[in-house]
């Protein structure tokens, strides 16, 4: 027979009596088990479990302290991506001592629906904005901070006031369930091809305040670019270009704290209207668009012989990408941004394509959008 434990006004720890109980209650729902319990609440959206850590101590427990919800939920979120468009707001015009800019976030749904929008004030303007998973990254002059849209929340990252920042990386690495932004500067003295980097790293979950700067290793190029990096299963990219006949990738191991450089996998990327690298099925590729022929070129960097294969050529005809927007680096879906305004979604698994919505409207004048899935991850 199964014990009962009533999680109704006392302060327990739902994973603590998971280790003994089979059953519990929450005030409203009653005794269910703990399993279908989590697989209800893991499927409904962060602005409804918002309202619902109001509701009673245990609501709040098992939502927000409960770590195999947490994880459920995010997977489930998966499913359900938005995409969040930025728009940077700025009264340096009128007070040109005012380094202030507000930065208006807003999230919609794969049916072209605006389900969020808010703003907060920072230290701006915003030079590198970065998404991975749940989190953002917004970088400004000497000022970096972290976000979850889907809770609201911007934090400051600590850093030293005095020193501009430059590139930024931004990853997850799982096995330690940390989150890392990397900042790849130049050293005060110029000339050996070289950048330091030092990297900060927080647990999801924790205080982003609570985290750390270290220096690693120099960054053996100069990596300034225009492409933002993206994190593919542990690992940073960062284009490096020195020209259209000479482009490279460079790459940051988050665990092994190593770098690397990998060559393009085209060196006649001139026939390409965007060549832009994404993360695609656990790894790295990279994705040429050419007018002439209106076909989109798929590689895949096969990770241990660091060899690239053509694994995709995909006729686009008529349509006409104009840029690509990152998804999940396990995701078997490519998000493409069309000529014609229309957001298109194709599968490689089944190689077809169906139009995600009509979303134009609601990103008119606003930053190239990037996907991300809610949590309920806190930052402070």
């Amino acid at each position: 027979m199964n014990q009962v434990i009533i999680i109704s006004g006392k302060d327990r720890k739902p994973e603590e009596a998971r280790k003994n109980y089979h059953v519990m209650e929450l005030a409203g729902i009653g005794y269910l088990p703990y399993d279908l319990i989590i697989e209800i609440l893991s499927r409904l959206p962060v602005k409804v479990l918002c309202k619902f850590r109001c509701v009673s101590k245990s609501w709040h427990g098992l939502l927000t302290r409960d770590k195999e919800f947490a994880a459920r939920h995010i997977e489930c979120s998966k499913h359900m991506p938005l995409l969040l468009i930025r728009r940077y707001l700025s009264d340096a015009m009128e007070e040109p001592n005012n380094s202030k800019t507000t930065i208006e976030l807003t999230s919609v749904d794969m049916q072209g629906d605006v389900t969020d929008r808010f703003k907060k004030v920072i230290d701006g303007p915003v030079h590198t904005f970065i998404s991975c998973g749940s989190l953002s990254v917004l970088c400004c002059m000497y000022s970096l901070y972290v976000c979850n849209p889907s809770i609201r929340e911007i934090v400051r990252v600590p850093y030293r006031s005095n020193s501009r920042l430059h590139n930024i990386g931004f990853g997850y690495l799982p096995i330690t369930n940390e989150y890392k932004i990397v900042h790849l500067h130049y050293h005060s003295y110029v000339g050996n091809g070289k950048m330091g980097c030092e990297i900060f790293s927080f647990r999801s979950g924790e205080d982003v305040t609570s985290g750390s700067w270290r220096q690693i290793g120099d960054c053996p190029s100069s990596a300034w670019t225009s492409e933002y990096p993206v994190c593919v299963n542990g690992v940073i990219y960062w284009s490096l270009s020195s020209g259209w006949k000479d482009r490279s990738i460079l790459s940051l191991d988050l665990k092994k704290e190593e770098f690397a450089s990998i060559s393009y996998p085209i060196r006649d990327s001139k026939k390409y209207s965007f060549l832009e690298y994404i993360g695609l099925m656990g790894g790295l590729c990279v994705v040429g668009f050419s007018e002439e022929t209106s076909r989109m070129d798929i590689w895949m960097l096969k990770n241990r012989t660091k060899i690239w294969a053509m694994e995709y050529s995909i006729n686009l005809s008529p349509l006409c990408p104009k840029f690509l927007i990152s998804t999940d680096d396990n995701s078997q879906e490519i998000l493409v941004h069309m000529e014609q305004r229309d957001l298109i979604c194709y599968s490689l698994k089944s190689q077809k394509s169906r139009r995600v919505g009509n979303y134009h409207g609601a990103i008119k004048n606003y930053n190239k959008p990037c996907l991300y899935y809610g949590s309920l991850i806190p930052l402070g």
